[in-house]
């Protein structure tokens, strides 16, 4: 067995850690850049606007479970009912940039169903605020703070609200 042992030892190769820490320098460099960017919040808010590639939102099975299930709390809401879609642009930025600097990680955004359509139309809700909101998450700006978001559990808003896992702080 000790003969087996020694055979595959000869086969493997260490793990390089210059490249490793050179990949995580760089990280870092590009968060500090990123951070000394200066956002204007108060300004025109055309900056969701513009769509980062179609990145895929991946979150670890184990944390994904505890948060649908309610154990982990929610550091933050942002109720958006009675904004126009020009404020709570302005608003979600704004809230997931203060909330990423806090290091404050799972944010509930509450948007509402939207204007209730008639029985003939199976009471579906047309919800302007409700249909932008995961074009806004998915932003060049917001996406690089995002780990993860999707409709709430309906104990936590349901269709009308959304939760959001934001990437942690490195410095």
């Amino acid at each position: 067995m000790s003969e087996d042992w020694e055979e595959f030892k000869k086969t493997v190769e260490p793990v390089k850690r210059k490249k490793l820490q050179q990949k995580k320098l760089k990280q870092n460099q590009v968060l500090k850049d990123k951070k000394n960017e200066g956002i204007n919040y108060s300004g025109n808010s055309s900056i969701l606007e513009i769509e980062s590639s179609k990145k895929t939102y991946s979150i670890e099975k184990n944390t994904l479970r505890k948060i649908l299930k309610g154990k982990v709390k929610i550091d933050a809401k942002l109720d958006l009912h009675g904004y126009n879609q020009d404020e709570s642009k302005s608003k979600i930025l704004r809230f997931v940039n203060n909330n990423f600097e806090n290091q404050k990680r799972l944010l509930l955004i509450i948007t509402g169903k939207g204007k209730r359509l008639s029985v003939a139309d199976g009471w579906r809700g047309t919800g302007v605020l409700k249909e932008s909101l995961p074009k806004w998450l998915r932003s060049q700006v917001l996406s690089k703070k995002i780990l993860w978001f999707d409709s709430a559990p309906k104990n936590q808003g349901g269709d009308g609200a959304v939760l959001v896992y934001l990437k942690k702080l490195t410095e």
